[in-house]
């Protein structure tokens, strides 16, 4: 199973009853919610193809990660003699 991220691209808030339809769905997990307009959520690609493309106002992309860069800085070398 692979992670993804929903989007409510309709205007307002993410409807609630949309919300419920995406938790009872079956072999689908919801990790996050918090957001106004975003769900996290694991589950087979097909099985969120499916989902979303049946709920207008809604959109679907894997989950991606970013490494960001180390802020501490880096010692310089010195003069060479």
């Amino acid at each position: 199973m692979a992670r993804f991220i929903v989007r409510y691209v309709g205007t307002g808030p993410k409807p609630a009853s949309d919300v419920q339809r995406i938790r009872a769905a079956e072999e689908l997990t919801v990790l996050d919610d918090s957001s106004s307009r975003m769900l996290l959520v694991e589950a087979s690609e097909e099985r969120v193809k499916e989902l979303v493309g049946s709920m207008p106002g809604w959109i679907w992309s894997p989950e991606r990660s970013f490494r960001l860069p180390d802020p501490r800085p880096k010692p310089r070398r010195g003069p060479k003699e």
